[in-house]
């Protein structure tokens, strides 16, 4: 697990059986208390979606190394 020293940000991964398989999961969160709804509102329609994109190629180009080396 990974986060910021306040606790604000969290990002964890976890290992999971699927089957024959393993399953990794990504986990975020992001706590912004006190901030005003023009930055919730830059974070939840500008960095969200590309936070999406970034963790999706990441995850996948796990996936192609792990299951290359199996």
């Amino acid at each position: 697990m990974l986060q910021s020293q306040d606790g604000a940000w969290v990002w964890e991964f976890g290992l999971h059986p699927h089957g024959r398989s393993t399953r990794l999961v990504s986990r975020n969160r992001i706590e912004q208390p006190g901030r005003s709804p023009a930055a919730r509102l830059f974070t939840l329609y500008a960095m969200e979606p590309g936070s999406l994109v970034m963790e999706r190629k990441m995850l996948l180009s796990i996936k192609r190394r792990a299951e290359a080396s199996a």
